[in-house]
């Protein structure tokens, strides 16, 4: 399986360092992000007071128990949940290995390592699903067709994928009119939904077949347009599917097609975020307002989002940003105006804003927009009601090291 991963790493030694710079020459490791910092533990809890969390954390730290675990509660108060954090030590000691296991490290390695012994301990907290570290599932979906939710998915996977160099794949759910390979340029080398047809067989290889790449950090799951394939996918080849997929990029993008059925409500159902995409007329807010209070009243607290697109298309005639405010409870978290020859023209050249409109001011508002669904700015310390150190990585205790 080639692996997807983002790591950070913060050695002390430059043996350490070479061992780490090595991970990425192993082939199952290829298409890795990795990061190297040196200064270990203590430049690691600096370094993410401002920065998003990666899937995994590589900390060196050359002193005593009392010094790792005052580093892992500095980190604690900055890392994000779901993180694998892998310390690399000096104290070759069973009880203290096992409370540091305890405690939430995934793993602990006594130096000097090598890159063997780093790529095993990545695979140790990968080697079963449930232990796998999620990337992030966001869907996309249109308060009614035509609204721009497909050009919004893909320009924020996009966007995501060139700001946060971090791996981002695009999945498009409409199996016959879908475009976001379209957007891309790109020409699929097999439609998905012939990947959907037989839950059982997907698997990494699979996927990774079905995939098409933009760029080092962007991959694609899309159809080259067809009408020959009337079949429905099941919810539990789609779960496989997306499942499959947080753990190979941080951000998985979904395109989801305006209509209803079990498998598109169980796809939401999924999601971390939904980014709900409405026109400003009344039809579209009856219909926002269904799809939301269907969202409230089966994910709670999760996260939904609002963005109004063609804006000023109709200014006399047309609901405000407040009107919609006023009946859903949510601000637009942004607002798109119309500009019909720019959309035109990045259309036929099969160009995103960020490429094609790079001084456009809507360029920015997109990559202020994916900042926020990738993460956050700036360090927010945890609320002291959740646990120190990190416990929310924990995985049973090893019997001996």
């Amino acid at each position: 399986m080639i692996h997807r991963f983002s790591i950070e790493a913060f050695p002390l030694s430059k043996d350490t360092e070479a061992a780490l710079e090595g991970l990425t020459g192993e082939r199952e490791f290829a298409k890795t992000r990795m990061t190297i910092h040196f200064g270990g533990m203590a430049r690691a809890a600096k370094h993410y007071v401002d920065n998003p969390s990666p899937q995994f954390i590589i900390v060196e730290e050359n002193g005593g128990p009392d010094d790792i675990q005052k580093g892992l509660e500095s980190l604690a108060d900055v890392v994000e949940p779901g993180r694998k954090v892998i310390v690399i030590g000096t104290i070759n000691d069973v009880q203290a290995y096992r409370r540091l296991i305890s405690q939430g490290v995934s793993e602990y390695l006594v130096g000097p390592v090598t890159t063997a012994d780093i790529a095993a301990a990545i695979m140790s907290c990968v080697k079963d699903a449930s232990s796998a570290p999620k990337g992030r599932v966001i869907s996309f979906v249109g308060s009614r067709g035509g609204v721009g939710s497909s050009m919004l998915a893909v320009n924020t996977a996009w966007t995501l994928a060139n700001a946060t160099q971090e791996e981002v794949i695009g999945i498009d759910l409409d199996f016959n009119f879908g475009t976001m390979a379209l957007s891309l340029n790109l020409d699929p080398k097999q439609p998905l939904i012939e990947a959907l047809s037989d839950a059982d067989r997907i698997d990494p290889v699979l996927v990774e077949r079905f995939m098409t790449e933009h760029g080092p950090h962007l991959s694609v799951l899309s159809t080259t347009g067809s009408l020959k394939d009337m079949a429905e996918p099941s919810a539990e080849a789609l779960e496989r599917l997306i499942d499959l997929c947080r753990s190979m990029a941080q951000f998985v993008i979904l395109d989801v097609p305006r209509q209803w059925n079990n498998w598109v409500s169980s796809v939401l159902l999924l999601s971390d975020e939904i980014v709900v995409t409405a026109n400003p007329d009344l039809a579209n807010l009856r219909d926002a307002k269904m799809l939301f209070d269907w969202l409230k009243g089966r994910r709670g607290s999760a996260t939904n989002r609002l963005v109004l697109n063609k804006a000023d298309v109709a200014k006399r005639n047309q609901l405000s940003a407040k009107d919609f405010q006023d009946t859903l409870g949510l601000a637009p978290g942004l607002t798109i105006g119309f500009d019909p020859t720019l959309f035109a023209q990045l259309a036929n050249n099969g160009q995103m804003i960020g490429e094609g409109a790079k001084s456009h001011r809507l360029n920015e508002q997109l990559r202020q927009f994916a900042q926020q669904l990738g993460g956050r700015k700036g360090g927010t310390a945890r609320p002291a009601s959740q646990p120190k150190l990190l416990s929310w990585l924990k995985r049973p205790a090893k019997v001996n090291k």
